[in-house]
This record gives C-alpha cells, sequence and structure tokens, in this order.
C-alpha cells in the first residue's frame, strides 16, 4: 500500500507545486492540524472528550474511534499555530532528506508511541494518562530535524542558535514544567514522542542497527566415510603356482591362499 501511495521514484520529490513552490506531505499535515482548531472549536469540549484515547476509553468503554480522532482534537492556541509552523519548516527538511516513505513511518511511529505508553501503563494499573492533539508529535519532528542538522541555525526573535541547543532547551522547559506541575503523565508522553524520533533518525543514518535474533547453530556435517579402495585383483592361479615354485607355499599371503584354494575348488567341482 505504501508502494502504491508513495512510489519510491518519487521518494524526494515534492507533492505538488503551489506558485512555484514545492508542497511536501509535512505541509499537508500541519494544514490539516491547523483545520482541526476549527473542528474542535464547531465541536465544543463535550463532543471532544469522547474523542481523547484514554485507557478507560478504549478498553473499558470501546470508543474504538478515539486512537484515530484524538489527533485531530486540538483546541485553538497561539501554541498550536507554532507547532503547525515547526512542523511545515522543519518537516519538510526531514522529508526531503529521509525521503517520504521514511517520513511517513516516522509520523505513524510519533502517533503510535502514545498509545501504546498509554496501553502500558493501564494494564499496569496506572489509567490516568490521556492522549489529543499534535502538540507532541510536532515537538517531536523538530527534535528529529535536530538529530539530523544538530548544527544547523535557527533564529528565535533576535538570537541564532544551534538546532540541538534549542532543541535540548525546548525539552529542558518541558520537563521543569511536568516536574513542577507534578504531571507525570505529560513527562513520560514527552519522553515516548522525544525518544521515538531521536532513535528512528539515528536508525537512518545508520548509527544505530535493529537487534536480530540469533541464528540457531547448525549442527556440524559429519564428514561421509571414505570408501575402502577396492582390492587389488586376486592374482591367477599360473602366478601364484610360480610363486609357489620359486619361494615356497608359505610365501603366499592369506588373500593369494584364499584365492588359490577357490580356485582348486573349481576345477574338483569341474571333473565330478
Amino acid at each position: 500500500m505504501l508502494d502504491r501511495l508513495f512510489p519510491a521514484s518519487q521518494d524526494h520529490l515534492p507533492l505538488t507545486w503551489w506558485k512555484q513552490r514545492p508542497i511536501y506531505l509535512a505541509a499537508l499535515v500541519a494544514l490539516a492540524a491547523l483545520a482541526s482548531m476549527i473542528l474542535t472549536a464547531i465541536v465544543g469540549p463535550k463532543v471532544a472528550g469522547q474523542m481523547v484515547f484514554t485507557y478507560d476509553s478504549f478498553f473499558r468503554e470501546w470508543h474504538l474511534w478515539t486512537p484515530f480522532t484524538c489527533l485531530w482534537m486540538n483546541p485553538p492556541s497561539l501554541w498550536t499555530v507554532i507547532g503547525c509552523l515547526l512542523l511545515w519548516n522543519f518537516g519538510e527538511a526531514v522529508e526531503r532528506h529521509i525521503g517520504r516513505r521514511a517520513f511517513v513511518r516516522l509520523l505513524v511511529l510519533l502517533w503510535l508511541a502514545p498509545l501504546m505508553v498509554i496501553s502500558l501503563f493501564g494494564i499496569l494499573g496506572m489509567p490516568g494518562f490521556a492522549c489529543a492533539g499534535v502538540m507532541a508529535m510536532e515537538f517531536a519532528i523538530f527534535v528529529a530535524f535536530a538529530t539530523l542538522y544538530p548544527t544547523a541555525k535557527v533564529g528565535i526573535i533576535i538570537l541564532t542558535l544551534d538546532a540541538w541547543v534549542l532543541a535540548a532547551i525546548f525539552v529542558s522547559l518541558n520537563v521543569l514544567g511536568s516536574l513542577f506541575a507534578r504531571d507525570w503523565a505529560s513527562l513520560v508522553l514527552l519522553a515516548s514522542t522525544v525518544g521515538t524520533a531521536y532513535l528512528f533518525i539515528r536508525y537512518e543514518k545508520g548509527e544505530l542497527e535493529l537487534p536480530s535474533m540469533p541464528k540457531p547453530a547448525s549442527k556440524p556435517v559429519k564428514p561421509s566415510p571414505k570408501p575402502s579402495p577396492a582390492p587389488q585383483a586376486s592374482s591367477s592361479v599360473d602366478d601364484l603356482l610360480d610363486k609357489i615354485s620359486r619361494e615356497g607355499l608359505h610365501s603366499l599371503t592369506a588373500e593369494e591362499r584364499q584365492a588359490l584354494e577357490k580356485a582348486s575348488q573349481k576345477m574338483r567341482r569341474r571333473s565330478s
């Protein structure tokens, strides 16, 4: 399916063009996230609450649509707009470098990672985690960019910092804010998305390898026994008799004695 939607031959090409500007998949995802703010405002908080993914809502109340709707519940916010701009600008750079197919895999992993963490904590008896909105995914895309281009210069108002420095500042501020509010859910979800983006880019750069299952040791192949050399043809009776006349009967080997005995038995059968 991925090959049909995103052919390998067009992996590093834009999806389309608009006023001579290339449009990549990251831009469409960012525009969809912006549009989701309008959708969230229209449906209101009561309906939006039914679209959020939690352990109880999915596994106990059977709200099976929540894994697909939770990303699009984004209340109108300036931070959501800023996050969409981050996704547009830095997501395009990541997509151009690793290719659209790898970028799709990254987006899918960033979507699944919080859901799996929430489900795991729910199974362990800590169900108070929720997942909604695209802010975590947008921030993780910037972390992916900083992992890919750590020394790229990023300007913020009057400051210009390396991408890795800016990413470290953002991560630290989020961690400190979660610690201050004792919001352990946000801290764990932040670690899951940031860690996923960082490890995925390291893997795409060839700096990490997936663990492989050890192959079972094959049984040593026993060498086939060499065929014993064929016994030499028995000497003729005349040669044996000549040898006896020259060297005596004791000079015959066991094989020669056996051959002489067989010859004498044949002669006796013929004469009888």
